[in-house]
């Protein structure tokens, strides 16, 4: 019975982990420029209503992770639970910059968005 719990104890643990890094775009390494934490994204419409919820783990040697504005979504909320400021930038499917902006460690922000692009949460470099 001992081994039965231990490996279900792992196998929740690993769970949280997984469901992390499930939406992430992209990821780059860098060991100068890490950051530790959660940063939790919530995608809302113009009304209001709830478009989608996504939670990003920044792991040491991770730059950068994006998730894709969801179709309906207006609104793109950040709570950056990061060790490090987080710089946003929004881009058109062609790779265009629509905009770019940052939210601090332990802060919030939100930002307009339009369906289709792609937000990619950089952390900038020391």
């Amino acid at each position: 019975m001992g081994m039965t719990t231990g490996r279900h104890r792992a196998a929740i643990g690993a769970v949280p982990a997984l469901l992390a890094g499930a939406g992430a775009v992209a990821a780059s390494a860098s060991p100068a420029a890490a950051a530790t934490g959660n940063v939790l994204i919530v995608q809302k419409g113009g009304t209001g209503n709830l478009v989608s919820v996504q939670t990003f783990a920044f792991l040491p040697g991770i730059t950068e992770q994006g998730d894709g504005v969801q179709a309906g979504a207006t609104q793109f909320a950040v709570t950056n639970l990061t060790n490090r400021t987080l710089t946003l930038t929004e881009r058109t499917p062609s790779g265009t910059v629509v905009h770019s902006d940052t939210v601090a460690a332990g802060k919030n922000g939100t930002f307009a968005v339009t369906g289709g692009d792609t937000v990619a949460l950089t952390v900038p470099a020391d």
